[in-house]
């Protein structure tokens, strides 16, 4: 038994004793690999082992034992993770006003050791009756504290409502308030979303009761963060779950945080959800919140137990803007998505994004192309966001089409064809800043005066590409096959209005979105050699560096529909990013292409949600592998197919080997919900309490929807985007999911 104010700690000889003691041969992980390792070879090397160790993490986690709960600090840290001061345990009763009216507290009455574990009990009284109330901590060789939670009412009757919690706090230590990091859901304060409309976007206050809860569902990995900015951070992880004794249908535990006098509480509570400081309100539009009445338990059988398992990390974090990466990294390892066989075969999958291409087709007197809207929708071939008629001009040149279809040839002169139309795109927009149309409409056979920025950055990525795939495709006589020259003039004279635009002295973009320009610079640069277009493609990167990846204002703006973080914007950096780094080799472009790459894998799921009867469950879709599309818009797509490659790179780049694990389950795992026949597949899948453009005003049966009428055409583009560029780097995306050495 322990005293006030033991300590509990393991060092990593501790931990690597023990676990050597007994076996014979067990497994190591280095860099994302794991190792069958023999006793002698691993006992010999313990004192270099050790050094790694220490040069690698930055302090010993203790766990201290109080009258009150636990302390959480790291050797030679005075920063501290606790339970509040009110006690270990919190059990709210009675319901008003979509919380709880009362709160009752207690602390351990009892505490031990048993091996690795620190166990305490007590009990919570309320007005039903006792419960008896458990935690376990152990801390893991990981530095996390691994906890579980046990409740069991011992009341004489059902109870009437009633909250579980699981509490801890910590402080800033320094004049800064602590920001949130929710993945998917708040980053950094989501400062642009809420500049812009805080009515449509989760936000955040430093003020004393203001609180973030969402229901785990939500959390595309499951952890809440707190972030002492350039010094540490404090997150709480947890193992989702579904709640019994619900008072309304599908219950899970909630997730997320509240701002105290003193710092963040890092909470899970059974049941209740509060969105910009709002109780009993959810996300669950596109444009407003909606109540979620009675998120709470009620009539708990006497004797019921309920668990509740989750880990606690206390880390530091030394560098602005970086200290998200380390929840982020630990959510992956704890939950190790993978790829699987259960999961449609990839290359049915491409097979039949072909067979939707090729269904496109569209030519008459006027023009040759793809059509990129569904057929009831506008009759449009449009290029960039959303719905990239450009692609198949460089999918289809690069990718083998034998078995494809009767005619191979055929379709690479259709491919061909379809971008000598699109490079007649006439000049529109303003004559201080020209861009081509991206629009053509094959009904009213004429060009329409629509542009932007991010369309035309992302559409010329898709022309260079072409080119260079023509050009690493020559025939025998060293000649390219088709006549890109008409490709080259247009995507040389767009790369000078870009590069004009990036060089101007008041030149300040909106928001994230012209770093989708960065890549068709470097590209262009690489084929037609224009040192110029590099050097404006540096500025921009530059400029992406310097604004972004301080977290002050996260990386934004990527997508058309939502003006608010989101993944797009960290892909438009990301992709940028990674071009510069594949053609200079320059480390800073590489350290960055790693920041953006980890923002946008916090959008990705990593583990897979119940779901309950509806179109998902028909087809026991699997959520790991799937992103969430931003703070706004917290519904699933496949949008994260496409910087699948660059995933793979880095890989490659850093020697991690888990980057190539997670874009195989990415690439994998989005082929779910295709037709295989048709190729067809929706745009949004509802794994949480949100429907994009469903007209009711309750929540109830949002979650587990699909939508597919609006099948754009970006959504089989990015597949075969993906295909192409896994081809160019010489990966065999065929044969994923590959065996791991898992």
């Amino acid at each position: 038994m322990y005293s006030d104010g033991a300590v509990v700690g393991q060092s990593f000889l501790q931990i690597l004793a023990n676990f050597l003691m007994g076996m014979s041969i067990f497994d190591m992980r280095f860099g994302g690999r794991k190792f069958a390792i023999h006793q002698a070879v691993a006992v010999a090397l313990c004192g270099i082992t050790t050094l790694l160790w220490m040069s690698a993490v930055s302090a010993e986690v203790l766990l201290t034992a109080t009258d009150e709960g636990i302390v959480i600090t790291q050797d030679g840290d005075d920063w501290a993770m606790a339970s509040p001061a009110d006690g270990l345990w919190t059990i709210g009763t009675g319901w008003s006003k979509q919380a709880p009216q009362a709160w009752h507290h207690a602390s351990p009455i009892h505490t031990q050791t048993l091996g690795p574990w620190t166990h305490f009990t007590g009990t919570v009284q309320t007005p039903d009756g006792p419960w008896r109330v458990s935690d376990q901590y152990r801390i893991d060789d990981n530095g996390l504290i691994h906890a579980k939670r046990r409740w069991q009412y011992l009341g004489d009757a059902p109870s009437g409502p009633v909250v579980l919690s699981v509490r801890y706090r910590v402080s800033p230590r320094g004049d800064d308030s602590l920001k949130p990091f929710l993945p998917g859901i708040q980053y950094y304060g989501n400062p642009s979303g809420t500049r812009i409309d805080p009515t449509r976007v989760p936000t955040w206050q430093s003020d004393p009761g203001f609180s973030a809860l969402y229901q785990e569902h939500r959390y595309p990995m499951p952890f809440a963060a707190a972030i002492d900015s350039g010094r540490g951070v404090a997150a709480l992880h947890s193992r989702p779950s579904k709640l019994p004794a619900a008072a309304r249908d599908d219950l899970w535990w909630s997730l997320g945080l509240i701002q105290r006098e003193d710092g963040v509480e890092l909470t899970l509570q059974s049941g209740p959800v509060a969105t910009n400081g709002l109780p009993g309100m959810a996300k669950a539009r596109q444009t407003k919140l909606l109540p979620f009445d009675d998120a709470h338990l009620v009539a708990v059988k006497p004797g019921t137990v309920i668990e509740k398992q989750f880990w606690i990390q206390l880390a530091d974090a030394p560098v602005v803007g970086h200290e998200f990466q380390k929840p982020l990294w630990t959510s992956i390892d704890l939950f190790d998505p993978v790829a699987d066989r259960s999961m449609p075969a990839i290359e049915d999958v491409m097979s039949a994004k072909l067979r939707d291409t090729f269904d496109r087709w569209h030519q008459d007197a006027h023009c040759r192309g793809f059509r990129t809207r569904p057929p009831q929708a506008q009759s449009w071939m449009m290029m960039g966001w959303a719905d990239r008629a450009e692609v198949p001009g460089h999918a289809l040149l690069t990718l083998d089409l034998t078995g494809q279809c009767d005619d191979p040839a055929l379709w690479k002169r259709r491919a061909a064809d379809s971008l000598d139309f699109l490079c007649q795109a006439p000049t529109v927009g303003k004559k201080a800043d020209p861009m081509f149309s991206i629009v053509y409409d094959y009904q009213q056979h004429r060009w329409l005066q629509r542009t932007n920025p991010l369309s035309t950055a992302q559409a010329l990525t898709g022309i260079a590409r072409a080119i260079r795939s023509v050009r690493d495709h020559r025939s025998g006589d060293g000649e390219p096959d088709v006549d890109v020259s008409r490709w080259e003039s247009f995507l040389a004279a767009q790369l000078d209005l870009i590069r004009d635009r990036v060089g101007r002295a008041n030149w300040h973009p909106v928001s994230t979105n012209e770093a989708f320009a960065i890549a068709p610079l470097v590209l262009g640069s690489e084929l037609m050699q224009r040192e110029d277009w590099m050097d404006a493609a540096r500025r921009l990167a530059d400029h992406t560096i310097d604004r972004h990846l301080t977290m002050v204002e996260p990386y934004w703006g990527g997508t058309l529909d939502a003006r608010c973080e989101d993944k797009e914007g960290a892909w438009a950096a990301l992709q940028g990013f990674a071009a510069l780094y594949e053609s200079t080799g320059e480390k800073q472009y590489l350290d960055a292409a790693v920041h953006a790459a980890d923002v946008c894998l916090s959008y990705l799921y990593v583990w897979d949600v119940d779901l309950p009867p509806g179109r998902l469950a028909d087809q026991a879709v699997k959520t790991r592998g799937w992103t969430d599309v931003s703070v706004q818009n917290q519904h699933l797509d496949v949008f994260g197919v496409v910087f699948t490659p660059v995933i793979w790179q880095l890989g490659d780049w850093t020697g991690d080997s888990r980057y190539h694990q997670l874009a195989q389950v990415m690439l994998v795992s989005c082929g779910q919900m295709t037709d295989l026949a048709t190729g067809v597949q929706g745009e949004q899948l509802f794994q949480t309490n949100y429907q994009q453009h469903d007209a009711g005003e309750t929540i109830a049966g949002m979650r587990g929807g699909y939508s597919e009428a609006w099948n754009i055409y970006w959504i089989t583009a990015h597949f075969l985007t993906a295909a192409a560029e896994f081809q160019r780097l010489g990966v065999d995306w065929r044969s994923f999911p590959v065996c791991t050495d898992d």
